[in-house]
């Protein structure tokens, strides 16, 4: 049986292990929890979570014996470590939890993390390495590109698109057929209304652009 590894040792890494502990117990895993790979070694000290960081994630040598997934909130980083790994021959899981509500015909690709009580609808499609914390909705024709991560009660409405590596904060609300441009951040509780252009961070009802990622580099 092959050993699961999870990348990153924080908040969101302790959470899906759990998540990971949920998935064995309901006999549907066909493998093994392994522990974590962060490079702060000391991520989890303070913690008694019953398992260890057993090495770093820079110099990790890629294994056929481990799966793994990527449990970073951060989508740029998520998205490099995620495909640095791939490029390696890593073996990357889904984490869908027993109590999340995936449709029959919705589509994903790798590493994603479907927390308790996500739900994803007809015909919606998730690239790889997206996260839908707990209690956040993508609803009917949903795309959402590659790195996305959707925070907690979050509300993505029919035919809206998610460009690669966007962020949405808790409670954050896309409306219908809204687009999401690549890596713009939306604030917590912040409600698009009309499309979001690239690497802008918008906030507030209706959301507002106070800043571009690429204007500030």
């Amino acid at each position: 049986m092959k050993k699961l590894i999870i990348i990153g040792a924080g908040g969101f890494g302790r959470e899906v292990l759990q998540y990971a502990l949920d998935i064995k117990e309901a006999g549907t895993a066909d493998w093994e929890i392994a522990g974590f790979l962060d490079d702060n070694t000391n991520s989890l000290l303070g913690y008694d979570c019953g398992y260890e960081v057993i090495g770093a994630i820079e110099g990790h040598t890629v294994s056929s014996e481990n799966v793994y997934i990527c449990a970073i909130g951060d989508p740029k980083t998520k998205l490099r470590i995620g495909r640095r790994f791939l490029s390696e021959g890593a073996e990357f899981i889904n984490v869908v939890h027993p109590e999340a509500y995936v449709a029959r015909n919705c589509k994903m690709g790798v590493g994603v993390v479907l927390c308790p009580n996500s739900t994803v609808t007809t015909d919606a499609a998730l690239g790889s390495f997206v996260a839908v914390d707990v209690n956040s909705i993508c609803s009917h024709d949903v795309k959402i590109g590659d790195g996305c991560t959707i925070s907690h009660f979050c509300d993505l409405t029919g035919f809206t698109v998610l460009g690669e590596g966007v962020f949405l904060g808790s409670h954050a609300a896309v409306c219908p057929s809204v687009k999401v441009g690549d890596y713009a951040k939306l604030g917590a509780g912040a409600v698009a209304i009309r499309d979001v252009e690239a690497y802008a961070t918008v906030v507030g009802v209706p959301a507002k652009k106070i800043s571009s990622a690429q204007q500030d580099q």
